[in-house]
């Protein structure tokens, strides 16, 4: 759950984790006698954030998140690299995760050609090889295991995504000017209703999400996002209610927009074939 309640975008599909272009995701605001919607500055600059992202082939970002679940906290950082364009392609690197005070292993990820080659120990002891793959579409007809939930993990920090669900804040305002890794930024903040949200979403996107955050039991998040002169995100951060049952914040820090990144499938002498496991260990790094 750190991983896949940890971002607004959980839902993007493998085919088409693209988001529709942002300028499809009409901002909330209030209507004029004469019906037109009135933005505010802060509503204003969301929306046109929406629409740089919506044509984004790569970026890169670190994610930090923080979950409670029955007191229990559980804190992970990792960094992901992901191409949206030609064809969906990402790598997630989690060096370790830590709940309470102990400490294991983390997990390394990468999704090329729609196979997902996962790095666990858990899964690596059963396998006997550091790497097992799964071919998606193979392995939600053999276990219906939702390999949408699987691939979510790097979807959910994907700035279109976001940027389009915050579009429905009804009160984001403007903080003020701050530097983000050595970037001026403008900061902004506010509320988002999930109802309101999920709305932004094509029709597949909106109907994933619904299934994910109502396990969830939330209805509303906090967010802050930090908007450069260009008008892409160079940080979010996604927190729930204080009176949530499930409790997380994850801060996603960008980079690198539009840069080539380098995503391949391990070496195959280093991968076992998921498909071929007796069993599959509950070791998802969700």
């Amino acid at each position: 759950m750190a991983g896949a309640a940890a971002g607004l975008a959980l839902t993007a599909s493998l085919t088409g984790c693209k988001a529709d272009s942002g300028q499809d995701a009409k901002p909330s605001g209030s209507a004029t006698p004469e019906g037109r919607v009135h933005l505010t500055a802060a509503q204003e600059a969301l929306s046109k954030s929406a629409t740089e992202t919506g044509d984004l082939k790569s970026f890169r970002a670190t994610m930090t998140t923080s979950t409670v679940v029955s007191g229990k906290t559980t804190d992970l950082k990792g960094d992901l690299a992901f191409q949206l364009q030609p064809k969906p392609a990402m790598k997630f690197d989690v060096p370790a995760i830590k709940t309470g005070d102990s400490s294991a292993a983390g997990f390394n990820e990468v999704l090329v050609d729609n196979t997902i080659y996962l790095k666990i120990p858990a899964l690596a002891k059963t396998a006997g090889k550091p790497w097992v793959s799964f071919s998606l579409d193979q392995l939600g007809k053999a276990t219906g295991v939702d390999v949408k939930a699987m691939e979510d993990q790097g979807h959910q920090a994907d700035p279109a995504l976001n940027a389009k669900m915050l579009t429905a804040s009804k009160d984001v305002h403007k903080v003020g000017k701050e530097t983000v890794d050595g970037v001026s930024t403008t900061h902004y903040k506010g509320t988002i209703a999930l109802s309101e949200g999920l709305s932004k979403l094509n029709a597949e996107q909106k109907t994933q999400a619904q299934k994910i955050f109502s396990q969830t039991g939330l209805d509303k998040l906090k967010f802050d996002t930090w908007i450069d002169g260009k008008q892409l995100p160079r940080k979010l951060t996604l927190a729930t209610p204080a009176d949530a049952k499930l409790k997380f914040k994850t801060a996603m820090n960008y980079k690198g927009f539009n840069e080539p990144v380098s995503i391949t499938a391990p070496p195959q002498s280093e991968v076992a074939d998921g498909m071929q496991l007796k069993g599959l260990p509950s070791a998802s790094p969700s």
